[in-house]
């Protein structure tokens, strides 16, 4: 059997089964919360299992391994940057769960007196922030099947974003959940092959150093990237799962507020010791061939060019089961939002049948990241480009919001508006303007909330009235009637 023959077989049978799957659970949804948060009912294997193949998407497989072909150990910040967000998600904002959040937008409400403007900055924000990532998975899978097909990069585009909806759609985060246990398992075999197929070609780590350029191999390859490039780098990634709604979806679903914090913190040490999985592959693949025009496709060459098919069609496998978990979660979390507060911002009421609306928003979903997709370009610098302008912000006004009293809605909101400022402006001087952006962020919170009136509520009183108001969601049936939304104000 052919290479591609072979890619053609596993990626049909992954399809068939991960759909099964789906409609499976999609039987199982009885009420809007069975959809939208999975019941909040999930053990902690289940919880590993999709946080840690959330994290593992398009970003890590094939840009961190394209960064690693240019610049070696430093392709390993890319998983390194999320493990380590993960892990301090888990150990300092786990207590969440017990108030039963649906949203992240919710908790930064309790942060700040729930404002108006900070919430609806919040929920516009996350929930554009899911469409993007959904395009980074999109263009992952494309740039995949475009390798193994030789296919219009265009259609691949198009076939990539149809594959994960008909996956994502129907059963929602409780069939998301079951379907990314099942791809983290398909994900750690298959990278698990190619990395002893790998060093056993090369004659280990020793053998691989001797076939690429030294400063591959200094700490995070900042001989070769650059300290403050690889600083900038984990540090924007790191602040990608505290203010990610996917990330704070998973753990709101937990059974209880211990599975929650310790499923986070063991996924983000996982995570990160897939780092070395992802340097050496992009290593590898520079060993193999050093001439490819575009780092992304690293490690779509070298599955094509240099696997045998069985190994090929497993690491195919592998690197789509990735780049669909984190895809899913996407996905998952932009329904939840949809119906929870863009649905309500839109029109002032909650929608008829929850569940119904949430299918409908994730089709919007896809179509709008489809097309996306067709327009960007490098999924490194995607990210790059994108993460600060839109999560910088957030991750401060969580931070400060968590863990100083003090800090208003006010000075929230200056921090909001200077991270992306500085951030386009520093674009014009540096790479990665995340640590300026972030630095000018907690500066402008700090000083307008030391000159603003204190909180009038606190935490525990706005997260109750936010109990009431998510009950039009979580109270009625699918097809109950529409409730008049309730503004925190």
């Amino acid at each position: 059997m052919t290479t591609t023959a072979a890619i053609a077989l596993g990626l049909i049978i992954y399809v068939v089964l991960t759909t099964a799957v789906s409609f499976f659970m999609m039987a199982r949804v009885r009420k809007p919360t069975d959809y939208l948060v999975a019941g909040r009912g999930l053990p902690v294997w289940v919880l590993i299992g999709t946080i840690v193949g959330t994290c593992i998407g398009t970003g890590v497989i094939v840009g961190g391994s394209g960064l690693a072909y240019r610049h070696g150990w430093a392709g390993c910040a890319y998983p390194i940057g999320l493990g380590l967000g993960t892990l301090l998600t888990g150990l300092f904002f786990a207590e969440m769960r017990r108030h039963k959040f649906m949203t992240l937008s919710e908790e930064v409400a309790c942060y700040y007196d729930g404002n108006r403007a900070i919430v609806e900055f919040s929920n516009i924000t996350l929930f554009l922030s899911q469409l993007c990532w959904l395009t980074v998975q999109i263009m992952g899978g494309a740039a995949v099947l475009g390798a193994v097909t030789g296919l219009n990069p265009k259609l691949c585009v198009v076939l990539a974003g149809f594959a994960k909806a008909v996956i994502s759609i129907p059963g929602g985060l409780k069939a998301v959940v079951y379907t990314d246990v099942l791809q983290t398992i398909i994900l750690f075999f298959g990278f698990g092959f190619l990395i002893h197929s790998s060093l056993k070609d090369v004659g280990g780590l020793a053998g691989l150093r001797q076939t690429v350029p030294a400063d591959y191999f200094s700490f995070l390859g900042t001989a070769s990237l650059g300290g403050w490039n690889i600083f900038n780098l984990i540090l924007v990634l790191a602040l990608n799962p505290i203010a990610d709604p996917g990330r704070r979806l998973t753990m709101y679903s937990a059974r209880s507020e211990t599975g929650a914090k310790w499923s986070m913190v063991v996924s983000g040490v996982v995570v990160m010791v897939f780092s070395l999985a992802i340097g050496i592959t992009g290593m590898y693949a520079f060993h193999v061939n050093q001439h490819l025009p575009v780092p992304d496709q690293a490690l779509p060459w070298l599955v094509m060019n240099d696997l045998p098919s069985w190994l090929a069609a497993f690491v195919v496998v592998a690197m789509v089961s990735g780049m669909s978990s984190s895809a899913n979660g996407n996905a998952a979390a932009a329904g939840t939002f949809f119906v929870r507060h863009i649905f309500p911002l839109v029109t002032r009421r909650y929608p008829v049948r929850p569940v119904g609306a949430a299918r409908w928003a994730l089709v919007f979903a896809f179509l709008f990241s489809t097309a996306l997709g067709l327009h960007t370009g490098s999924i490194v610098g995607f990210v790059v480009k994108f993460l600060p302008l839109t999560m910088s912000g957030l991750g401060v006004i969580i931070l400060l919001g968590r863990f100083w009293k003090r800090a208003t809605w006010q000075g929230a909101l200056a921090a909001l508006i200077v991270t992306p400022v500085v951030s386009l402006v520093a674009m014009e001087f540096w790479s990665n303007p995340t640590l300026p952006a972030t630095l000018a962020g907690v500066m402008a919170q700090v000083g307008v909330s030391l000159c603003t009136p204190p909180k009038r509520r606190t935490f525990e009183e706005v997260a109750e009235a936010m109990t009431r108001e998510r009950q039009a969601v979580e109270g009625a049936p699918a097809g109950g009637k529409s409730r008049t939304r309730q503004i925190v104000a």
